[in-house]
């Protein structure tokens, strides 16, 4: 009995995993419905690319002027700030010493051990020159909800806001 129970929580676990490895639209791969999802799609390709590249510049080149960015739960800081928080912010678990507390919110706890992720399944609310999107941002297994707030200025888009929900 106990045996039938373990397979069929074996059996579960494959389908789960199956199709969740299927259910992903990596932000690369996603198809915009019209050009200011296009535009803003573009702007996440770079910004991804820049986090994973740690490409200061170019990541925070996606950052509006005013931008308001979370980086843990108990610190939101201007670009400026993580201008000068970058990329050290970003190495500092290179080196897979798992230091816990000072790294970006994302890149704690489970995900200490990837150094590169994507943002999948997007969500678009646009309203004129302002957009909400959401992202799930995946490394390996580990899974994480993504809030952005946008302006368009100059017919440019640029992040205003980063941020991830509180546990």
């Amino acid at each position: 009995m106990n045996e039938k129970i373990f397979y069929c929580i074996f059996i579960g676990f494959l389908i789960f995993i199956i199709v969740i490895g299927f259910w992903r639209t990596p932000i690369t791969k996603y198809k915009p419905i019209n050009d200011t999802e296009h535009a803003i799609t573009d702007l996440f390709i770079k910004y991804i690319n820049a986090r994973n590249n740690r490409d200061v510049e170019q990541f925070l080149s996606t950052l509006d002027k005013n931008c308001q960015y979370m980086v843990d739960t108990d610190l939101i800081v201007s670009k400026e700030n993580l201008k000068g928080m970058l990329p050290d912010l970003w190495m500092q678990n290179d080196d897979n010493s798992k230091v816990f507390g000072s790294c970006m919110t994302w890149e704690c706890m489970n995900e200490n051990f990837y150094k590169t992720g994507m943002l999948i399944n997007p969500k678009f609310k646009i309203l004129g020159d302002y957009a909400d999107v959401r992202f799930q941002f995946v490394a390996g297994v580990f899974l994480d909800e993504n809030f952005f707030q946008l302006k368009k200025e100059n017919n440019t888009w640029a992040i205003i806001s980063f941020l991830r929900p509180m546990n």
